[in-house]
Order: structure tokens, then C-alpha cells, then sequence
């Protein structure tokens, strides 16, 4: 009896040792501590032993303070050997970039997994991710936790930023040739290496008088490589600017500066999309004169005098015409002014829905109306109206909610409940500045996102 005994628990241990655990590791790869606005990896690797029978689902980390996605890339699957054991193994990189300097304390999540046993049976497992800090600046509890940046302004990216223009109609030795009525097209593209798009801070939009600019709807893209023949992959912003000139002359457009942080000295630096200088120019058809040349050369004979009294019956006419048509211009000048009134009541109305839809945290509900209000109002989306407003707390409240409602995520039900303060506190400041409906100067850049 007792040898049976023994013999059933030699064959326990013996399961117990040849069965490890499933574990998780976490890595953050970068020195530490890192500068505000610098992103860095932080790898999560779950290993099982045997195989995996199903793909772990890797949580959503939300860090108070600090921005944490997940990007859509494809898992990297391996094999590990421990103390003779061989594990499979799966790993995953978030990309982390916080907003102000402090200790920040990743949240220990769980991960479930399904893998082989030793007898080839699904085993079920749940993995928890070790305490992990990572510290950005001199360290020390951040002061406002609940902000991502500080003083209400937006990080700059820690990364050289590469800033490459296009223009149409290209320039001939460094000046655009226009007449009067014509579009130049500027497009901007911005790289930012190792850092994603979003982080790009939107570039400053300025004119000179009498010209007016339209901004699309900027393209982002994660992943990507400057040129074919580059091996670094970052984020890419593309910027596309209308400008319309109205007179004739020479204008130069300004610069665009885009600022980002030296990662060596952490000192602020900037690149540049170089000025523009365009001639301007009237057009046959807008009724140019030719230099020195007479409007009119009268001579004593009667064929000028018939000539002077056709052109003195024509003003005759004309100033029927306008004495006539007054009073239609009237009318539509009431219809204009009562269609304008209508535009501004919907307008209100819609601008108390945003506000309502931000306090009770409706999401969906908040971004949709914002789309409409923006719309009858400026004529422009609503990512595209914050970015001339150039208000940055608009633009990051903006910026945010599109990323909660558009990007991938593993598990949409495990979002936290979304705050819309910051959202309502922008549109209701800068909402009562954009009163003037105008037109739109085309179709936008980019389809539509979505539609509820």
C-alpha cells in the first residue's frame, strides 16, 4: 500500500515539473527616463508551453497622463527556452508617449490564453502583466493626472520631423505664375521617424490680404517609410491649402514651421516648408488695358459724335436696367438675410445638442452633431474647422474623440466611459467666432470616416 501511494505521487510531481505555467513579461525599450512627447515601445510577451491554441487578446492600457495605443501590426509569434523548457511564445508593442513629466505606473491587466497541455488537451490560463514603471523627466507624481498636456498646449514629438512641399501649378525659377480667379494647390507632407502621425501637431495656417485660403482634411498614415530606398518607418501628416487670389500682384505665402523636441538635447527645434512667391496677374477675359492706349480718341467729325451719342444712350439704358432691377435686389436681399437667420437659429440649436451630448459623455452622438453644426456653419468638416480656429485644446479635444470612435481596438467594450469636458469647454468658446456661413471650394480630401 504504501508503495502505491508513493508511486501515485512520483506521478504528480512528475506532471507538476513537466507542466510549467503559462507567464507574461514586459519590457519598455528605451533608457530611461524618457522626454515628454518621446515615444517608445513597450513590449508585452506572452509565453505558454507547447503551443497556443488561440491568439491572446492583448487589453487596452489607459495611463492617466500619457497616450498608450496599440498599433494594427501583426503579432510576433516565437520560441523561448527556459531551464531546458520550450515555450511559445507571442508579443505584442504598444507605443507609449506621455504628456508631461512624472512616474507612470502601467496598469497590471490580465490576458487570457488558451494553449496545449502535455497531453494535447486546451488548457485555459489567465496571465497578469507585471508592476511596470516608466519614468519621463526628473520623475516625481505628476501635478494633473487627468491631462495629457501641459498648460492646455500640445506636445511637441521627439523625433527630426522631415517637411517636403509639393505645389500646383509648379513654380517656374522659384515664382508661381497665376492670373486672377486661380487656385494654387500646397501640399505639405510631414515624417516624423519612430513616431506616430497624430503626434504631428497641425501646421499654422496664415495668408496674405485679398487671398483666401481653404485646409482639406489631413491624411495620416502609421508605419510608412520617407522613400522607397529608407528603411525607418514613422508617422506621415499631409496637409493639403487652397489659396484663391482676388487681385492682381505679387504675394508671398509664409512659411509653414512645424515644431518638434531635438531627442539628443530635448532643446525645441523646427523644420520648414519654404515661402512662396506668386505673381499674380489680370486676365484677358477680366478686361485689361493695353498700355498707352486712349479709352476713347474723339475726332470733330460726325461718325465720332454718333459714336459719343450711341455710347451716351447705352449709359442711358443701362441706368434703366439698374433702376429697374432695384427693387429685386431687394427682395433677395430679404430672402438672403431671412435664410441667414434660419442658418443661425439651427445653428443655436445644434450648438445646445453638442454641449448636452459632451456632458452626458455620448460619444458618437457629440461627434455627429459637431459634424452637422460645423458644417452649416463654416462650410467645413469638423477636424477641418478646428485646425483653422488653431486652437489647440479644440484640435486635441477634436483629435482624441476621432481616435476613440475610428481607431481599431481589441476590445471596444473595455474603453473607459468617455469624458467630453474638454470637447464642450473648446466648442463652446471658439463655436461663437464662427458666425458667417461660407462655401466650400470642393470636395473633401478624405471619404467620409463613418456614418451613424
Amino acid at each position: 500500500m504504501p508503495i502505491a501511494i508513493c508511486a501515485v505521487l512520483l506521478v504528480v510531481l512528475s506532471n507538476a515539473i513537466a507542466a510549467p505555467a503559462p507567464m507574461v513579461r514586459v519590457e519598455v525599450a528605451a533608457p530611461q527616463p524618457i522626454r515628454v512627447g518621446q515615444q517608445v515601445s513597450v513590449d508585452v510577451t506572452v509565453l505558454a508551453p507547447n503551443f497556443f491554441m488561440s491568439a491572446p487578446a492583448f487589453p487596452t492600457l489607459d495611463v492617466p497622463g500619457a497616450i498608450v495605443t496599440l498599433p494594427d501590426a501583426r503579432a510576433l509569434n516565437g520560441t523561448q527556452s527556459i531551464d531546458g523548457v520550450t515555450f511559445a511564445t507571442i508579443s505584442k508593442s504598444y507605443a507609449f508617449v506621455a504628456g508631461q513629466d512624472g512616474d507612470f505606473d502601467l496598469p497590471q491587466a490580465t490576458i487570457s490564453l488558451t494553449y496545449a497541455g502535455n497531453d494535447g488537451a486546451p488548457q485555459q490560463a489567465t496571465v497578469t502583466l507585471p508592476a511596470t514603471r516608466i519614468r519621463v523627466g526628473a520623475g516625481g507624481v505628476p501635478k494633473d493626472a487627468s491631462s495629457g498636456a501641459p498648460s492646455g498646449s500640445a506636445m511637441l514629438p521627439v523625433a527630426q520631423l522631415n517637411v517636403t512641399q509639393t505645389l500646383a501649378p509648379a513654380p517656374d525659377h522659384d515664382v508661381v505664375q497665376l492670373k486672377v480667379g486661380d487656385t494654387l494647390v500646397r501640399t505639405v507632407a510631414t515624417f516624423a521617424p519612430g513616431t506616430q502621425a497624430m503626434l504631428i501637431r497641425p501646421p499654422k495656417l496664415d495668408a496674405p490680404r485679398r487671398v483666401r485660403v481653404f485646409a482639406a482634411d489631413p491624411k495620416l498614415s502609421d508605419g510608412v517609410s520617407p522613400n522607397s530606398g529608407s528603411s525607418a518607418t514613422g508617422g506621415l501628416r499631409i496637409d493639403t491649402f487652397s489659396y484663391v487670389f482676388e487681385r492682381k500682384g505679387t504675394y508671398t505665402l509664409p512659411a509653414i514651421t512645424l515644431d518638434w523636441t531635438d531627442p539628443a538635447t530635448g532643446r525645441a527645434s523646427h523644420s520648414d516648408a519654404p515661402a512662396i512667391r506668386v505673381v499674380v496677374a489680370t486676365g484677358a477675359a477680366a478686361g485689361e488695358l493695353t498700355p498707352g492706349t486712349a479709352w476713347l480718341n474723339l475726332s470733330q467729325d460726325a461718325e465720332s459724335i454718333g459714336v459719343v451719342l450711341a455710347s451716351v444712350a447705352g449709359l442711358a439704358v443701362l441706368g434703366l436696367v439698374i433702376w429697374r432691377t432695384h427693387s429685386r435686389w431687394h427682395t433677395v436681399r430679404r430672402r438672403h438675410d431671412e435664410r441667414l437667420k434660419r442658418v443661425r437659429q439651427n445653428a443655436k440649436s445644434l450648438h445646445a445638442e453638442v454641449i448636452q451630448a459632451c456632458r452626458a459623455g455620448d460619444a458618437i452622438a457629440a461627434y455627429r452633431l459637431a459634424q452637422r453644426w460645423s458644417e452649416d456653419v463654416t462650410g467645413l468638416g469638423l477636424a477641418a474647422w478646428a485646425q483653422t480656429t488653431q486652437d489647440v485644446p479644440l484640435i486635441d479635444a477634436v483629435s482624441t474623440l476621432e481616435r476613440r470612435l475610428f481607431s481599431p481596438a481589441d476590445d471596444a467594450a473595455a474603453k473607459p466611459v468617455w469624458d467630453g469636458g474638454p470637447l464642450a469647454t473648446a466648442f463652446n468658446r471658439c463655436a461663437a467666432i464662427a458666425i458667417t456661413p461660407v462655401h466650400r471650394t470642393g470636395p473633401s480630401f478624405l471619404a467620409p470616416l463613418n456614418t451613424f
